[in-house]
């Protein structure tokens, strides 16, 4: 998703009659590295944000691309990287697969553009382009800066919360959209939707039992929390003895303790493997190793 805001961002400097070609992946048989939605901005100069591949076919995109800019009509054109004899793209390439491509002239107030425009900044889904995730991270302290530098590089948008104003300085969290400065005895204000991903790491049990309830009654579709198990089901125990009541569907989102099983001991560590759990929850995958799946390496058509 990062490289929808480097495209956003670039086209956002566009005049009225400036003009780029727009590469996006519309169809994946077999292995590919990018999947459908993969795009690529190509600049008159030759410049790019993003990648349709992992660099194997970009030179012959960039090619095409002048083509197009030139006649200003769109093209579909195919990669096939199966047949080792007959496709110079099938040479000593790591993936075995039918790539499709699109390549169209677009300016700033092209349709496409709208829609990416509306999926990252209006988190608007639709057909072409689909949120990024929304990130609400609770609590700033030294072990958030990690976590927030990783969404970062995802294309995440991120917002930190905490009660305490030193912790919430720009230059710590210069990634975040919004740092928000909560009252610490008062349940968080915050907006959830299907693409958002709640952590919590406040390292502060009663700050924990005031922000749990929230998000576990959001739309979040994942929501984590620091520290052991015994901790968690002790907190859900209180709240239980409180009144709260919660369904099974809305404790199924709950990850405590948070990450992936990686032997993270570094808050570096700890950063990676909850980011590489929130995407694999995104995905529906279990973060296991792709050399134990069976079958292809993501859900698509085989050929």
């Amino acid at each position: 998703m990062k490289e929808i805001s480097d495209i956003l961002a670039r086209v956002a400097g566009f005049g009225a009659g400036d003009r780029a070609v727009l590469a996006t992946v519309t169809e994946v048989i077999g292995s590919g590295y990018r999947l459908p939605g993969a795009r690529m901005l190509i600049m008159p100069d030759g410049t790019t944000s993003g990648t349709v591949s992992g660099g194997c076919l970009e030179a012959d995109v960039l090619e095409r691309a002048k083509r197009v800019l030139a006649s200003g009509e769109p093209e579909i054109f195919t990669y096939d990287t199966t047949d080792n004899e007959g496709s110079v793209f099938s040479l000593n390439m790591g993936c075995r697969g039918v790539i499709r491509i699109r390549l169209e002239s677009i300016g700033k107030d092209s349709s496409i553009i709208a829609k990416l425009d509306a999926a990252y900044h209006g988190r608007v889904a639709s057909d072409d382009a689909v949120p990024p995730i929304a990130l609400l991270l609770f609590g700033a302290g030294t072990d958030a800066i990690p976590l927030v530098r990783i969404a970062s590089e995802l294309g995440w948008q991120i917002t930190v919360h905490d009660h305490r104003p030193a912790f919430l300085a720009a230059d710590r969290f210069p990634a975040a959209r919004e740092l928000v400065l909560d009252t610490v005895d008062l349940s968080p204000e915050f907006n959830a939707d299907s693409y958002t991903a709640a952590v919590i790491m406040t390292h502060n049990y009663s700050r924990d039992r005031i922000v749990l309830p929230g998000l576990l009654r959001s739309t979040a579709f994942y929501v984590g929390a620091l520290g052991p198990k015994r901790r968690t089901e002790q907190l859900l125990g209180e709240l239980a003895a409180a009144g709260e009541r919660f369904t099974e569907s809305q404790l199924s989102r709950l990850y405590a303790p948070i990450g992936l099983d990686i032997g993270a001991d570094t808050p570096e560590a700890i950063a990676l493997s909850i980011a590489a759990e929130i995407q694999s929850v995104l995905k529906s995958r279990n973060g296991g190793h792709l050399r134990e799946r069976q079958g292809s390496i993501y859900d698509r058509q085989q050929i």
